[in-house]
């Protein structure tokens, strides 16, 4: 029998498992019947409840044939304490089951009523219930509690609370919020939203993996696409409308940072860090990309979803929610079913974007309007700019609002950086024929494209754009399995580089050693047949760029995915440029 705790968490916000806050822990189960190890700690948890004076809510659990996820709703001022419980339920778990002798009982609920005297916080309490009376979100963390968003926002000291009197309602507000989630897409079609937000003349604050924004000004870099970035963004009182990135990882660390959102985007889902906080399948993964529709259900605000991905698709048949939905078939029978209900629809038609509802039909603007389509070529940025199309009128922006937007967003480092950007380098002096009146130019494509489904959309469009030869240097994190570093080294490899450059990232290797991912890689290569003087590895991602660089000729096409030291990398190719 093997039972090995592999965390347990406090949720701020709402989750996968509910929608207030709370606690989960993750397990591995073999050995032992994962019925009988849920049945045993739902049997500890009501008794430690019960001692300590709580109330026996519902117990979430989601089980897997290897796993288990074991999660408890707790109020605002409990969360940390309940997260003891948790864990002290599941030590008492394994102890029963494994013949050991378990701490002893009353100690364990001495040290938890300890822990929730400290915890408590009743004026917190009364402010939260105030808040929700008057239809106001509340933000609060361990500094900061917050009333209002953005713009009608007021913040205090979280040990120097108002009283629910004391407080001026009548000056806070909330702000617009769209969460934005998927496998990939998420940055940038949160980048397209603020930048629909600023041309109608309001105030964006953006949270990304990247950094967090308020207009024009990077605050800090950084992942901010969790709670925490939220609440740094929704406490700047210059925002005037939130533009929310909810990546997987913050979802299921502490939950999203919102109660309420007037709109929201799933972009799309693939299989991607499976294993982690108890997401073992891509059916665990789609779930918990729906977590952005805890807040939409509170507020009534519409989904948007892509009709082309069919795991998203099985899964909205369990909704009665307002939907809306984008693909790139103009024939799709999920957009045609969804028109004949009333429903708002965007979709691309013989290189043109049209946005429906019902049977009313809207011409936006042509595909080859969009700069960081590449004249369609990029046929992932269209579904990007569909979806953004589909979000946008849901938010309530007007058409040429939305088309001046889009028509502006070039997609370059300033707009879009490290996604899909496509740059023109003139070849160094040293790989110029030494007569030749041709144009010494080549071309760069550079993405952060970290999985294999982002680098099939990346390779098809490499596919579509004119090359003599392409070349690659393509990284990976350590935090990737085997098989998924093998596949995305198979996805490249169909351009048929005639250089495959894989450098050593020594700051993600998440615990593998040195020279292990290269060297998967090149395994892969050399299986699929690639010559040794074809392939190879650097030291830093710079030096693979500067290596694939010296080999360069005109009319070549070079490839740069999943790297670091991006701005070194960004410096040498700019004293290239034309």
């Amino acid at each position: 029998m093997k039972l090995t705790l592999e965390n347990c968490r406090h949720l701020t916000g709402p989750s996968l498992y509910f929608h207030s806050p709370g606690t989960v822990l993750d397990a591995y189960i073999s050995g032992v019947p994962v019925e009988e190890v849920v049945k045993c700690w739902q049997e500890k948890v009501h008794k430690l409840r019960e001692a300590v004076g709580w109330k026996q809510t519902p117990l979430t659990i989601r089980t897997s044939q290897n796993g288990v996820s074991l999660a408890l709703s707790a109020s605002i001022d409990s969360v940390y304490s309940a997260t003891e419980l948790n864990k002290a339920a599941w030590n008492n778990t394994v102890a029963g089951l494994s013949g050991a002798t378990p701490e002893d009982f009353e100690n364990i609920v001495a040290k938890l009523i300890a822990n929730i005297l400290q915890e408590s916080d009743p004026d917190l309490l009364k402010l939260s219930e105030a808040a929700e009376a008057q239809g106001l979100q509340l933000l609060a963390d361990e500094e900061t509690v917050t009333l209002g968003l953005g713009v009608g926002s007021k913040s205090w000291p979280a040990g120097q609370l108002p009283t629910p009197e004391e407080v001026d309602w009548k000056s806070l507000r909330n702000v617009p919020i769209a969460l934005i989630t998927g496998t990939n897409g998420k940055s940038t079609v949160g980048r397209l939203l603020a930048s629909i937000v600023k041309a109608d003349g309001k105030v964006p604050g953006l949270t990304s993996t990247d950094w967090i924004q308020v207009g024009d000004e990077i605050l800090d870099v950084g992942d901010y696409s969790g709670p925490g970035g939220a609440r740094a963004i929704l406490r700047d009182t210059r925002v005037e409308f939130g533009v929310l990135e909810s990546a997987r990882g913050g979802m299921m660390r502490r939950g999203l940072g919102v109660t309420q959102a007037q709109a929201g985007i799933i972009t799309n889902v693939a299989e991607e860090h499976l294993g982690e906080y108890g997401v073992r399948s891509l059916a665990d993964l789609i779930d918990v990309k729906f977590t952005i529709f805890r807040p939409l259900e509170s507020s009534g605000g519409t989904l948007v979803l892509n009709a082309d991905d069919s795991g998203l698709v099985e899964y909205a048949t369990k909704l009665k929610h307002p939907l809306s939905w984008f693909s790139l078939d103009a024939n799709s029978p999920i957009l045609s079913e969804h028109r004949k209900q009333g429903g708002s629809v965007c979709y691309m038609d013989q290189g043109k974007i049209f946005y429906a509802q019902g049977t009313s039909a809207t011409f936006m603007l042509n595909v080859n309007e969009i700069p960081f389509t590449l004249n369609g070529a990029a046929r992932y940025n269209i579904a990007n700019s569909l979806g953004v199309i589909a979000l946008a009128k849901n938010l309530g922006f007007a058409d040429d609002v939305i088309v001046k937007a889009l028509r502006s967003f070039k997609g370059d480092m300033n707009d879009n950086p490290g996604r899909g950007n496509y740059l023109t380098v003139t070849v160094p002096e040293a790989n110029r024929p030494q007569e030749s009146d041709e144009e010494q130019t080549f071309q760069v494509l550079i993405d952060f494209a970290h999985n294999a489904h982002g680098l099939n959309a990346i390779c098809e469009t490499l596919a579509l754009l004119p090359a003599k030869r392409r070349l690659v240097v393509a990284g990976h994190v350590g935090s990737h399995s085997d098989e998924e570093i093998r596949e995305m080294t198979r996805v490249v490899a169909k351009i048929q580089p005639v250089l495959f450059l894989v450098p050593e990232i020594k700051d993600y290797l998440r615990g593998r050693k040195i020279g292990e991912i290269p060297g998967l890689v090149l395994d892969e290569l050399r299986q699929l047949e690639f010559a040794e003087e074809n392939i190879g590895t650097s030291e830093t991602c710079l030096d693979g760029v500067h290596r694939a660089v010296a080999q360069i000729k005109s009319g070549d096409l070079l490839m740069l995915v999943g790297l670091v030291d991006q701005n070194e990398i960004l410096a040498f190719l700019e004293e290239l440029k034309p």
